[in-house]
C-alpha cells in the first residue's frame, strides 16, 4: 500500500489570501485582479499545494492536468503556480500601474526621435559615424565581467570623455554632438537607448535591413564607470599589444569575449560596406579631411558623388547613397568600397582588387582568408538577402550587450506594452 504524504491539519493551516486558483487562471488574463493579490495567492499555493488542488474547479482543467495520482496532480499544481508566478513582479506595487503609461510614452518619444533622426541623417549624410558610435557603445561588453556597468556594453558611457579619449574612439565627439540636440528634444530617453536607435536609423537609411530592436537601456550615471580601454579590435598590428599573433586571432578574442560566434563577426564586419577611414582617427589611412584628402570615390567633385570627375576622362558612376540622391556630406577619407553611403553587399565584392584607392585592412583581408570566416564571406558576397538577415540578427545582440533594460523584457517601438511587466531598479 503506497505511503500517503500528511496532510496539513485545517487548525495548522494559515488562512489562504482572498484569491481562488480559478479565480487566478481566469484573472489573470483579463487584469481583474492587482498583481499584489495575485502575488500572495500565488505565494500561498505554492507552499500548500493541497489545498491549492482542492480549491481549483476539475473542470476548468485539461484531463492531462488531473493525473490520477494525488502526488502527481499535487505537483502538477505547483508546476501551474510556478508558471503564474513567474508572470508577475516579486514585489508588485502601485508604481507597475503606472509603468505601463511610462511605456507608452517612452515608446512614443521613441517614434517622433526615430523620425528626426531620419531627417537629420537624410540632410547631413552622417549614417556611418552614428553607426560607429554604436558599435563603440556596445563593442566594450566583457561576457566574463557579471556586475554592471563594470562589464561594459550598451549603457551609454561613451559620452563622457575618459572613454571618448579611447585611441580607438577618436572622431566620435562629432557623433555625440550630433545626438545632443535629440537628448535634449527627448530628455525622456536614455543616451543608450539614443546611441544605439541612431545607428539602427542610420542603417536603415542607408537601404539595410530594418532593426527589431528593443529599448530600455539603463545610463551609466558617472565617468567613473566607463569601460578600461582595449575592448575594441584593432585594425592592424600590433594586435592587443602584441598578444594576438594575427588579424584572425585577435579577431576572435574580441568578438567570443562578447559571445559572437564566427558567423557573426563576419556579418558584423560587413558594416564597414559603409563609412570612411581617415588618417587625422585611425591612423590606417593616408587620406584625410577635405577635398585634398579625398579619393576620386570620397569627393564633392568625384563621379560617383555626381559631381565633375576628378580625372579627366573619368566615366560617370552611380552616387554613393541608396536612394540614389547626390551628397556625401563632409568630403575627404578612404572607404571600403565604392557607393558607401549604400548598405549592400559589396564590402564583399572585394572592390578593393580593382580599386587601389579603396581601403582594405588586415582584419578584412583575414575574413576571406581564415577558413573558419571564408564560408560566411563568400555566403554574403553571393546573397545579399543572407547578409542583411545575419547582420540585423548579429547587430540586435550587439545593441543589447551589457544592456540593463528596464523594464527588464525591454520595449519595442511597434509593440503595445506587455500586460505582465517586471520592472528593475
Amino acid at each position: 500500500m503506497p505511503v500517503q504524504t500528511p496532510r496539513t491539519s485545517r487548525a495548522s493551516t494559515p488562512r489562504p489570501p482572498a484569491v481562488r486558483a480559478s479565480d487566478i487562471h481566469s484573472a489573470r488574463d483579463s487584469g481583474a485582479l492587482s498583481a499584489a493579490r495575485l502575488y500572495d495567492a500565488a505565494k500561498y499555493r505554492t507552499r500548500h499545494p493541497h489545498s491549492y488542488l482542492r480549491s481549483t474547479r476539475v473542470s476548468s482543467m485539461s484531463p492531462t492536468d488531473v493525473p490520477a495520482c494525488p502526488h502527481a496532480a499535487a505537483a502538477a499544481a505547483r508546476r501551474r503556480v510556478a508558471d503564474l508566478a513567474r508572470t508577475i513582479a516579486p514585489h508588485p506595487t502601485a508604481a507597475e500601474v503606472a509603468g505601463v503609461g511610462e511605456v507608452y510614452v517612452y515608446q512614443e518619444d521613441l517614434k517622433k526621435c526615430r523620425a528626426d533622426l531620419r531627417a537629420f541623417i537624410d540632410e547631413v549624410n552622417c549614417h556611418p559615424i552614428l553607426l560607429r558610435l554604436a558599435w563603440h557603445d556596445a563593442g566594450t561588453f566583457d561576457n566574463t565581467i557579471g556586475t554592471w556597468p563594470q562589464c561594459g556594453g550598451a549603457n551609454g558611457s561613451i559620452r563622457f570623455d575618459p572613454e571618448m579619449d579611447h585611441g580607438a574612439n577618436a572622431g566620435l565627439k562629432k557623433a555625440i554632438g550630433y545626438l545632443k540636440q535629440f537628448n535634449e528634444k527627448y530628455p525622456n530617453l536614455s543616451w543608450a537607448d539614443l546611441i544605439q536607435l541612431a545607428g539602427a536609423t542610420a542603417i536603415e537609411c542607408a537601404g539595410g535591413p530594418k532593426m527589431y530592436m528593443r529599448y530600455g537601456r539603463v545610463d551609466t550615471a558617472t565617468p567613473t564607470q566607463c569601460p578600461k580601454e582595449g575592448n575594441l579590435p584593432d585594425a592592424e598590428a600590433p594586435y592587443h599589444d602584441g598578444a594576438d599573433p594575427d588579424a584572425a586571432t585577435h579577431l576572435r578574442r574580441v568578438f567570443y569575449r562578447m559571445g559572437f560566434d564566427d558567423r557573426e563577426i563576419v556579418a558584423l564586419s560587413g558594416a564597414h560596406t559603409i563609412g570612411r577611414a581617415f588618417k587625422e582617427r585611425s591612423g590606417v589611412s593616408t587620406h584625410g579631411y577635405g577635398e585634398s584628402g579625398a579619393t576620386k570615390f570620397s569627393g564633392k567633385g568625384c563621379p560617383v558623388a555626381g559631381g565633375m570627375s576628378k580625372q579627366s576622362g573619368c566615366p560617370a558612376a552611380n552616387v554613393v547613397r541608396a536612394d540614389g540622391v547626390p551628397g556625401l556630406g563632409m568630403p575627404g577619407g578612404q572607404p571600403w568600397t565604392k557607393r558607401w553611403l549604400t548598405f549592400d553587399n559589396s564590402y564583399f565584392k572585394k572592390e578593393y582588387t580593382d580599386e587601389p584607392e579603396l581601403l582594405w585592412m588586415s582584419t578584412d583581408r583575414a575574413l576571406h582568408e581564415d577558413p573558419g570566416f571564408k564560408p560566411h564571406f563568400d555566403l554574403y558576397a553571393d546573397d545579399q538577402k543572407a547578409f542583411h538577415r545575419d547582420f540585423a540578427a548579429a547587430f540586435v545582440k550587439l545593441s543589447e550587450c551589457g544592456a540593463r533594460l528596464r523594464p527588464i523584457n525591454g520595449i519595442k517601438i511597434n509593440e503595445d506594452p506587455p500586460r505582465r511587466m517586471v520592472w528593475r531598479g
